[in-house]
């Protein structure tokens, strides 16, 4: 930071205009940005430069942004009159508030302060001048509307003339500090202190004293080389080249830094500063932990002038290793033509070492991490991937610019730079005021969802990320209305599974409402849409409760008494053609009527069997609503009638499959058309087996190919509207196989080796 803070203080400033008070503006944050504190100085030198300063940073991946910075006057306390006071007061300043704050992001002034000289002289003398600098200081900080201040006091703990130590003279200048920027919203105030600090009781800081006044440290994990170099592992008798800032596995590290700091003081108050710069030299030869030749000294190089190295055209020769003592740091060597210096070996950090001390952070719980700084990084695209990996991960959704005329859809994504591993997706039907309903999780390379929705329904959406760094970001939203007049590029309208909990699930269709739901209770038995609106229908419980579903509008209004146990003998039920009430069935055969919406109750069933035990399985209902069939579990079909005999006998079927004494039989459809009598059965190997009368003039509906297994996993037959021999069975485990050329199922629900999927339903 010395160098930089000479930097800043004779830099170029002729060309500068005055600053442009603007109204005043806090830092507002939000959903969305880092979600630790991303914490980067800025060198007044370089502010405004295109292509490293302000105008190059995303602010969304920023926290703070610490300015630096006013040199202090030891002699008096007041700020020196210098390139930064320049820049200070001039329209760069006020054109980078105005960048940040639009964006959330907090701006702090530096005030910098450093001796090393024998006995700190200056630093005494302006630590002695401390209560002139902190007035001074609050001026400055209310005149710019900036939001606190950063100190950058760097010196050695020692007696001062006035009797009093630098130490405890630092800790008033910050207790000092905190007293007149008071707790508004321009007085968040930082401090800069060592990696060793917290470990140190006798040094400059008094870390637990000025954590007491300070919201936070920034902890100056860099140029640990310079003490490394001679102690284990490496004990040169010189300084040779070592990592800057080491994330373990040398006597100061990252790792320890972090650590001892969480031993004294919260872990909220503690910002892991990290540098954007190398250090090298000219080596004797190609190795790790090179001196510098003789007579040459080291160098210090940004990062953005790090990754040219590789790419250097009179570069050539060029490696890159990783340091085996810390496990992260980069070290490179390559020969230049452009010195007689040779070979080059440098220590740095590029964003494979980055990121493993972005995860330090976020394991240990810091408060966030710190940057030195913005400028030696500019706008490297894999920086700030790196920190929206590990601090944010901002999503943002594109849906359609106009109303989609498919029912099918797509909503992009894009993470930005961040390396993602999965998305979790959830859906809000706004028509139906429904929701929020948790889609598919997508795959981290993922850049589009396919949705679905209803003609002239509004949907809303958000998408999560789950960076591979372990960060989960924020929700990101899009909302979508589906054209009225919108069609579908499926052969249904809607095809959904049903869980044994009661949870419904879309398959290739818009999500809808669970009826009811029984986590950890295996008793829903299966779920029926009305005719041709799939929004809408009942769940059955074991118990005979009709429980609707999807689009609100629809109840059971004859009571549930007729068809209501005391334990799980419900097996079935079927809707009338024309959806005004239908039939349960139970266990034994028997078949209850039921009524929606203030409709007449179906009249008796004609004819139907009835066991004394638990052997039926399936009930369905013609299409003229004349009568029907149940299924029972050895595969018997059992004509009845409604309200009149059963218009096909027993006797004149043909066809289908009967398994005496196995209970194997599982569904039952009815294909259209045909004399509406024929139609299909499933065995629990995924058998379909077509059957029809013969007293009709019907014909027998062809074979099907069906997916097969070789033990009882098969649960339910579906056939396409409309169609009399494409359709889908759905096993268990809630996989759904297409048969008779209907198109595969893109996304449904999958529970692999667990028996829980009960049945597929749809139109």
């Amino acid at each position: 930071m010395q160098q930089a803070a000479g930097e800043v203080a004779t830099a170029p400033t002729d060309a500068l205009q005055p600053f442009q008070a603007a109204a005043t503006t806090a830092a507002v944050g939000g959903a969305g940005g880092p979600q630790r504190e991303v914490f980067g100085f800025a060198l007044l030198s370089s502010l405004a430069d295109p292509t490293i300063g302000y105008p190059s940073w995303n602010f969304s991946l920023l926290s703070t942004v610490a300015v630096f910075g006013l040199h202090v006057n030891s002699g008096d306390g007041h700020f020196a009159v210098d390139s930064g006071w320049n820049t200070w007061n001039s329209s760069q300043m006020s054109d980078l508030l105005t960048k940040a704050h639009n964006s959330g992001v907090k701006v702090v002034v530096t005030i910098i302060l450093q001796d090393f000289s024998a006995g700190t002289p200056q630093m005494c003398a302006g630590l002695a001048n401390r209560s002139t600098t902190v007035s001074d200081t609050v001026a400055q900080v209310l005149a710019k509307h900036v939001d606190g201040v950063n100190i950058d006091y760097e010196g050695l703990n020692t007696t001062c003339p006035n009797q009093q130590t630098a130490r405890s003279m630092m800790t008033d200048l910050v207790r000092q500090m905190r007293a007149q920027l008071g707790t508004g919203s321009s007085s968040y105030l930082s401090v800069d202190t060592y990696s060793s600090s917290a470990g140190d009781p006798a040094g400059f800081f008094d870390v637990p004293g000025i954590a007491a006044n300070a919201d936070s440290l920034f902890v100056m994990a860099y140029d640990s080389d310079w003490s490394n170099y001679n102690k284990a592992p490496l004990s040169c008798a010189t300084y040779c080249l070592n990592p800057v800032s080491p994330l373990r596995g040398y006597y100061y590290n990252d790792t320890r830094a972090a650590a001892e700091y969480l031993a004294v003081v919260p872990g909220g108050k503690v910002i892991l500063g990290l540098p954007y710069y190398s250090r090298g030299a000219c080596v004797g030869s190609l190795g790790p932990n090179q001196p510098p030749v003789s007579g040459s000294s080291t160098w210090t190089q940004s990062y953005r002038a790090n990754v040219t190295m590789a790419t250097d055209p009179t570069n050539t020769g060029y490696a890159l290793h990783r340091d085996a003592n810390d496990g992260a740091t980069a070290w490179s060597t390559w020969t230049s033509t452009n010195t007689t210096c040779k070979p080059m070996e440098m220590y740095w950090d590029d964003v494979t070492s980055l990121a493993q001390k972005y995860d330090l952070v976020n394991r240990d719980g810091l408060r966030g991490v710190g940057l030195w700084n913005l400028n030696l990084g500019g706008g490297a695209p894999e920086l700030w991937a790196t920190l929206s990996t590990y601090f944010s991960c901002p999503v943002t959704l594109t849906g359609p610019t106009t109303s989609p005329t498919s029912t099918e859809f797509n909503v992009g994504i894009d993470p930005g730079g961040c390396s993602v591993s999965s998305f979790d997706v959830q859906q809000f039907d706004s028509t139906l005021n429904q929701g929020w309903y948790g889609l598919p999780q997508l795959g981290g390379s993922a850049r589009t969802l396919v949705a679905e929705g209803y003609p002239g329904y509004t949907y809303q959406f958000r998408v999560r990320p789950h960076a591979t760094s372990g960060v989960i970001g924020a929700w990101a939203t899009a909302t979508v209305t589906v054209a009225a007049g919108a069609t579908s590029p499926h052969p249904f309208k809607g095809l959904y599974t049903l869980d044994g909990y009661g949870g419904a699930h879309s398959a290739d269709s818009p999500p809808l409402t669970d009826s009811a739901y029984w986590p950890g209770w295996n008793i829903a038995k299966t779920g029926k849409a009305l005719p041709t609106t799939p929004q809408s229908g009942f769940v059955l419980d074991g118990y005979g409760g009709l429980h609707s579903y999807g689009a609100p509008g629809l109840s059971e209004t004859t009571g549930p008494a007729g068809h209501r146990w005391g334990w799980d003998i419900a097996r079935d039920f079927a809707f009338l053609p024309n959806g005004t009430g239908g039939y349960v069935l139970d266990g034994y055969g028997g078949l209850h009527p039921f009524a929606v919406n203030g409709a007449t109750a179906p009249p008796p069933t004609v004819g139907n069997p009835y066991w004394g035990w638990d052997i039926a399985r399936r009930v369905v209902i013609f299409a003229d609503g004349s009568g029907g069939y149940v299924l029972d579990g050895w595969g018997g079909l059992h004509p009845f009638g409604i309200n009149g005999p059963a218009p096909v006998t027993a006797a004149s079927l043909a066809g289908g499959g009967y398994w005496p004494g196995w209970d194997i039989a599982h569904d039952i459809v009815l294909v259209p058309g045909n004399a509406n009598h024929s139609g299909y059965t499933l065995d629990g190997y995924g058998g379909v087996h077509p059957f029809h009368p013969t007293s009709d003039n019907s014909t027998m509906p062809a074979a099907v190919q069906s997916s097969r297994w070789n033990w009882d996993i098969a649960r339910s037959l579906w056939l396409l509207p409309g169609s009399a021999s494409a359709g889908y069975t759905m096993d268990g485990y809630g996989g759904v196989h297409p048969f008779g050329g209907a198109p595969a199922i893109v996304s449904a629900s999958y529970w692999p080796g667990w028996d829980i999927a009960k049945v597929a339903w749809g139109a």
